[in-house]
């Protein structure tokens, strides 16, 4: 089984559609895992960074975002804490590739997992550090199932 590391970029199409591209690709990916065709996993980082955007950006009521918080959960299961190494990584590839700290994290977790991290986040995309969800449901074949 493939394992997929899975960021906020992503995570937030599963639950929010309006005005989101790649949709049908993300939730392709949800539902894959649902079937247990891959095993989308998560960080710890998933959770702040969900609820920040449901709460802050799109306005959603606080036992909404909760609630989607805990659907995540399920979904997913426990989120992988970072290691101190991954720490370390982290700030090494945000300094090289100009991106956040928390970018920068996701790629390093993915790293260290030796797992793919699929992003909808150009700047990811655009250093070779992440797959679209385009790339991954071509690579994987998942759409249509």
């Amino acid at each position: 089984m493939t394992t997929l590391l899975v960021d906020t970029s992503v995570l937030v199409k599963w639950f929010h559609g309006e005005g989101e591209l790649e949709l049908a690709e993300a939730r392709a990916i949800r539902e894959a895992h649902r079937r247990g065709e891959v095993d989308a996993r998560l960080i710890d980082l998933a959770l702040y960074e969900v609820g920040n955007v449901l709460l802050g950006a799109l306005h959603w009521a606080a036992a909404d975002v909760a609630d989607q918080l805990d659907d995540l959960l399920v979904i997913c299961g426990s989120p992988l804490i970072m290691a101190p190494e991954w720490l370390r990584d982290a700030a090494s590839i945000g300094a090289a590739n100009q991106l956040t700290f928390y970018d920068a994290a996701w790629a390093a977790s993915a790293r260290a997992l030796g797992v793919a991290l699929v992003s909808a986040d150009s700047r990811l995309l655009a250093a070779g550090l992440a797959e679209s969800p385009t790339a991954i449901v071509e690579r994987l074949r998942l759409r249509g199932r």
